[in-house]
């Protein structure tokens, strides 16, 4: 099995996630979010079976696109960065 190593080069920002999801799914028009889906497990918790406190563990379980309607500073448009190409035909 090959480990995964951090690279400062391989990091992405909400945005650019964003932006390589709407290429990924060849959407070209619409406003988008990055959507987390989390999952909440609650239970006893703790470093060691003397120390255990009521607690939560809050995991993410997907990662989507949530169409919008509302603009924020992580909101992308679609045809902006993943415009539709179109070829002209070629005539006779």
């Amino acid at each position: 099995m090959q480990s995964i190593k951090s690279n400062p080069d391989h990091n992405f920002t909400l945005r650019e996630i964003t932006e390589i999801l709407i290429k990924h799914q060849g959407l070209h028009e619409g406003l988008y979010n990055l959507l987390f889906e989390f999952q909440i497990g609650v239970g006893a918790v703790g470093p060691s079976p003397t120390s255990i406190y009521p607690g939560a563990m809050l995991g993410i379980s997907r990662i989507g696109l949530s169409k919008s309607v509302n603009v924020n500073i992580h909101t992308v448009d679609a045809a902006e960065v993943n415009p539709l190409k179109i070829i002209p035909k070629k005539s006779k």
